[in-house]
């Protein structure tokens, strides 16, 4: 089991960023950040960690829906047709609770759907089930191959 939850940040408001990373650090003080803000950058990190890492393996990711250049949607369909990134563990984090957004992202295999809470308590609440959830889980140890 790994000790430290690993949490790449695909956001594109700071202000989103800096209260989800400080709820983090309170929830968790093993935790590793790392922040891409926009789908097109998270997905040059991403590739690029294939050659250098620079992510923190395992980790998971938490993605923001509505962003420039390329929103949430638009990545996570990127991650599950890429070979090297389509098992990677994907939780959409953001304000849509349009049922067409939940709707999409499930059909893009995503891992999880969480609406932003507007309140700090509710934050909390989320950022501490997504620890347990880290802690209590089996993570692999290199790339993820098929069977």
């Amino acid at each position: 089991m790994a000790d430290d939850m690993n949490i790449f940040i695909v956001e594109d408001n700071d202000l989103d960023a800096e209260i989800l990373e400080r709820g983090l650090r309170k929830v968790d003080a093993s935790v590793s950040l790392t922040r891409a803000r926009d789908g097109v950058e998270a997905l040059e990190m991403l590739t690029q960690d294939a050659v250098t890492p620079t992510l923190p393996r395992p980790f998971f990711i938490l993605l923001d829906i509505n962003m420039p250049r390329m929103n949430g949607h638009e990545f996570l369909a990127q991650v599950r047709a890429s070979e090297d990134l389509k098992d990677t563990l994907v939780f959409v984090f953001t304000t849509s609770s349009n049922q067409a957004d939940i709707d999409r992202a499930y059909r893009n295999n995503a891992n999880g759907y969480i609406v932003k809470p507007t309140g700090s308590s509710g934050l909390d609440q989320v950022l501490q089930l997504l620890n347990n959830f880290w802690k209590v889980c089996e993570h692999p140890v290199g790339k993820l191959s098929a069977p």
